[in-house]
């Protein structure tokens, strides 16, 4: 859930291709596949669309699946690691449904969110580190404040073990996302993906019990 300020660099793709799944007390939520292109326009700025495929169980209903809420952003670094020992970076995205059905089906959440973060890493005796704060402006929602940081240590000949608190605060509602992963480089442009987790906090139907996440990345 936090993103670093990592650019995939000059005319260069990264592609994730991913299976994610949720569930909530009252809702089961798989997107297949989530496709999740990147771009790197010059050396220091992203070119993000994220377009998911939905498919959604409640309770006492059959499944359904139609085009989930695409989300669309540009990250621009403005601090490089290799000059000052940490690097920074904002990353605003924008998340709106291309098909009204999609809202009205209950496939994805309606209106529009706009997310504006801002990311800063740095490597600390072999540990990465990378934090992320930022406002979700949700447009039929609360305004929320979130909040995440990550740490990263090799686990492995080309594995990497990650640990991440996600804090999401909003009105009446604050969850806290313990989630752990692993970054298995298979070769220069093929790396597999891997992470499960869970939220605490206040309990509301959105509580997220499991979160699950399935993908391999794709350099070019």
């Amino acid at each position: 859930m936090t993103d670093d300020p990592e650019t995939p660099g000059n005319g260069r793709w990264e592609i994730n291709l991913a299976a994610i799944a949720t569930h909530t007390s009252g809702r089961s939520e798989i997107s297949a596949p989530d496709a999740d292109i990147n771009y790197g326009w010059g050396e220091h700025v992203q070119l993000k669309l994220d377009v998911p495929w939905v498919f959604v169980h409640e309770t006492d209903q059959d499944w359904k699946s139609g085009l989930g809420a695409p989300d669309v952003g540009v990250k621009w670094r403005f601090i490089d690691i290799e000059d000052s020992g940490f690097s920074m970076s904002t990353y605003p995205q924008y998340t709106r449904n291309w098909l009204s059905s999609s809202a009205s089906r209950g496939i994805s959440a309606p209106g529009g969110q706009f997310f504006l973060p801002v990311e800063a890493a740095t490597v600390f005796h072999g540990y990465s580190l990378d934090a992320e704060v930022g406002t979700n402006f949700v447009q039929y929602g609360s305004t929320q404040w979130v909040a995440g940081a990550i740490v990263a240590h090799s686990c492995g000949q080309n594995v990497e073990c990650l640990g991440e608190v996600h804090e999401v605060q909003a009105p009446h509602d604050s969850q806290t996302l313990l989630n752990f992963g692993v970054h298995w480089k298979l070769n220069e442009s093929l790396v597999m993906l891997a992470s499960a987790g869970r939220e605490f906090g206040t309990h509301t139907e959105d509580q997220q019990h499991l979160l699950f996440y399935f993908g391999v990345q794709l350099l070019k």
